[in-house]
C-alpha cells in the first residue's frame, strides 16, 4: 500500500507531520503505524488541517487535551495536587510556635513590666541562662589542705614542725599548664572526700574526730587508737546509737588513709623519722561580685583543725622517693 502524504497547504508548515515524527510512524489518534498501514480501515482518507488553524493548534490537536501527550506519545505531567491537609496543620503549626517565640522574645527585652514579669517566669526554666550552666558546681569557697609533724631529736624531745600548706605546694606547679595533672591536686580531692565524711557526722561525733587518736600503750610510750575503740566511742554519742555505723566507718578508713598520705609527705619534706602527724582544713571565701572592689574582706577565714595521729607503720622507700620527687619537682624542697 502507498502511504499517503500531505502536501503543506499556502506554504504553511506541515505541523501534522512534525507531530507525527519521522517515517509517518504516528498519526492523529494513532492512525498510522511504522509500515504506513493506517490505524483505521485501508484507503480511509486523513482528513486534511482545518483551513485557518496555525501550527500550534494542530500540534495541541495531536497532543491531546491539556497537554496529556508529549511529541513522543508518552503521557505529560497532570495538573498539580493541593497540598495535604497535614502538611497544612504542620504549617500552620510551625508558624504559630515562631509567633509565640518571637512575640516572648520582644516581651522579655522590654522595660519591666507585669506582662514582662509573668512571661519571664513561665519562660525562666527553660531558656534562662546562668553561670551553673557552664560549672554546675561552683565554689564560692578556697579551701587548702596543711600539715604538721613531730619527731624526736636526739636527746628524745618531740620537735613540731611549723604548718605546710600542701594545697598550695601542689597548685605552684599548675600555672602554665592547659590540662595538668590530677596528682597536682591530689591533697586538693583527698580533702574534700574527708570533709565530706567529716559532715556526714554528728556535732558531738565531730567533736571527737577533731581530738588525738593517740594512747599510751602498756609497755611505755605511745600507740595508735584502735579502730574498735573509736567506734565505740563515736557510737555511744550517736543520736541513733547503732544505726549511724556506716557513716563512721567510712569516716575512720578515710581518717587512716589521710594519716599514711600526710606521714609520707612530711617524711619526704622534713627529711626526718615522723612520730606523729595531724592536718588542717582551712576556708577563704573572697567577697561577693558586688564588694569585689572592697579592701574590706567581708568573710572570716575559717580552720578546722584534727587532733594528732601516731604513725605506726614503716613507709616503703620506693614511695618515699617518689614523694620527695614530686616536693623537689613542686620547689618544696627545704
Amino acid at each position: 500500500m502507498t502511504p499517503i502524504t500531505r502536501t503543506p497547504v499556502g506554504g504553511r508548515p506541515d505541523a501534522l507531520r512534525q507531530a507525527q515524527g519521522p517515517e509517518g510512524a504516528q498519526g492523529p489518534e494513532g492512525a498510522q503505524g511504522p509500515d504506513g498501514v493506517e490505524g483505521r480501515e485501508a484507503g480511509q482518507p486523513v482528513p486534511e488541517p482545518v483551513e485557518g488553524q496555525d501550527s500550534a493548534g494542530t500540534l495541541r490537536q495531536a497532543q491531546g487535551p491539556k497537554g496529556a501527550q508529549r511529541l513522543n506519545g508518552e503521557p505529560g505531567p497532570g495538573p498539580a495536587a493541593p497540598p495535604k491537609r497535614a502538611a497544612r496543620i504542620a504549617a500552620a503549626v510551625s508558624i504559630a510556635l515562631v509567633g509565640v517565640y518571637v512575640a516572648g522574645t520582644l516581651v522579655i527585652v522590654s522595660p519591666t513590666t507585669p506582662v514582662r514579669g509573668a512571661v519571664v517566669a513561665a519562660a525562666g526554666p527553660y531558656f534562662t541562662q546562668k553561670w551553673n550552666v557552664f560549672a554546675p558546681s561552683i565554689m564560692k569557697t578556697n579551701i587548702t589542705f596543711s600539715v604538721q609533724a613531730q619527731w624526736r631529736d636526739a636527746d628524745g624531745m618531740l620537735v613540731k614542725s611549723d604548718w605546710v600548706n600542701v594545697t598550695k605546694l601542689e597548685q605552684q606547679a599548675v600555672p602554665g599548664h592547659a590540662e595538668p595533672s590530677r596528682i597536682q591536686k591530689s591533697s586538693w580531692n583527698a580533702m574534700l572526700a574527708y570533709n565530706a565524711r567529716y559532715l556526714a557526722l554528728d556535732a558531738q561525733q565531730r567533736e571527737i574526730v577533731r581530738d588525738t587518736f593517740i594512747q599510751r600503750a602498756d609497755g611505755g610510750g605511745y600507740r595508735a587508737q584502735s579502730a574498735e575503740s573509736l567506734i565505740a566511742d563515736l557510737d555511744a554519742v550517736s543520736t541513733t546509737p547503732g544505726s549511724g555505723q556506716g557513716d563512721i566507718v567510712r569516716f575512720l578508713r578515710y581518717d587512716y588513709m589521710l594519716k599514711e598520705y600526710a606521714t609520707a609527705f612530711s617524711t619526704a619534706y622534713f627529711d626526718q623519722d615522723v612520730e606523729r602527724v595531724r592536718w588542717r582544713i582551712d576556708r577563704t571565701r573572697p567577697n561577693d561580685f558586688e564588694n569585689r572592689f572592697s579592701e574590706e574582706q567581708q568573710f572570716d577565714d575559717t580552720a578546722v583543725t584534727f587532733g594528732w595521729r601516731h604513725v605506726d607503720d614503716v613507709i616503703d622507700p620506693e614511695t618515699l622517693a617518689v614523694y620527695r620527687d614530686v616536693i623537689t619537682r613542686y620547689g618544696g624542697a627545704r
